[in-house]
């Protein structure tokens, strides 16, 4: 109870403690608010594919342990899909990374020091890198990365870790440029066509709509864009190529259409999950990639 005065009026020096209370409960307030900001600049946000978080030498090590695993092409994946088994016996890049990552710190990051150090490698050292979804997962199975690429991605990514540990200023992450035309991408054929008809008739209406992709593609009675996609490679080709014509067109289509795309990391899942994108726009999507496939196609 505050002390009361005669006349029944706070005294003076107890008002003045409770004042000098509260300013110092918000000032304590701001300072660890300040912290947590410092913290995430410093770290970027969890989701940010070009966070960059500080190394250490835990993050030298973790790279070495990767190399140790991946050490040869019988113990290469070539088939990633970042869903790394428990005794596996064969790795993709992630991993392996994925592997070192639990070996050296007890656990996995996905925004890990390391993690990102090896995806700005592929951002330098990648032909492809603009058409890519997931850097590590992308370079890994594309077909025209060897064996040899991946000796070198794994020097290069401990020559980078070494550099940043001895206070050497690299350049900041490339930003992704989002390709805006079908330039560099595989020649269509009917076999793509038919794969987008085949994907627009699995996504035909609202309620067989999965608004929340994961790219798993493990719920048959929903599917997003991309599991709408996957599925219709399978039944039309019989195996999913994540570069094939059709889904790349897809993808160059939400790079012109879609004003957020610059905010994308995986323009098929994030264009399907966006809580601005409606059935009709994902309807009209796949009108567009439909008309684009067939120009091609009567081009040749």
């Amino acid at each position: 109870m505050p002390a009361v005065g005669r006349n029944g009026v706070v005294n003076e020096p107890t008002k003045q403690g409770a004042q000098a209370s509260i300013a110092c409960m918000r000032l304590m307030l701001c300072v660890s608010l300040l912290a947590a900001a410092g913290r995430l600049a410093a770290q970027g946000a969890p989701d940010d594919s070009n966070a960059r978080p500080p190394v250490n030498q835990t993050d030298l090590a973790i790279v070495k342990r990767a190399n140790e695993i991946l050490n040869s092409p019988s113990k290469w994946n070539r088939a990633d899909n970042r869903v790394c088994p428990e005794k596996a016996k064969t790795f993709s890049l992630y991993c392996a990374l994925e592997e070192a990552t639990k070996e050296k710190s007890g656990q996995f990051e996905h925004r890990g020091a390391a993690m990102q150090e090896a995806r700005f490698v592929i951002d330098e050292i990648a032909p492809n890198a603009s058409h890519y979804e997931h850097r590590l997962m992308n370079y890994n199975n594309d077909p025209s990365t060897t064996f040899a690429d991946v000796e070198r991605f794994f020097r290069l990514l401990e020559d980078r870790i070494a550099k940043r540990l001895a206070g050497v200023e690299l350049p900041a992450a490339k930003p992704v440029t989002l390709p805006v035309t079908t330039m560099g991408l595989k020649p269509a054929t009917q076999t793509d066509l038919k794969i987008l008809e085949r994907a627009r008739a699995i996504l035909d209406s609202p309620a067989k709509w999965d608004r929340a992709d994961t790219q798993r593609c493990e719920h048959p009675e929903t599917v997003s864009l991309f599991c709408a996609l996957q599925t219709a490679s399978k039944e039309v080709a019989g195996a999913f190529d994540n570069s094939a014509a059709a889904i790349e067109e897809a993808r160059a289509v939400i790079s012109e259409m879609d004003p957020q795309r610059a905010k994308y990391h995986a323009r098929l899942t994030d264009f399907n999950n966006d809580p601005a994108i409606t059935f009709a726009d994902i309807q009209k999507l796949f009108q567009t990639v439909e008309e684009r496939l067939k120009k091609r196609l009567a081009a040749k």
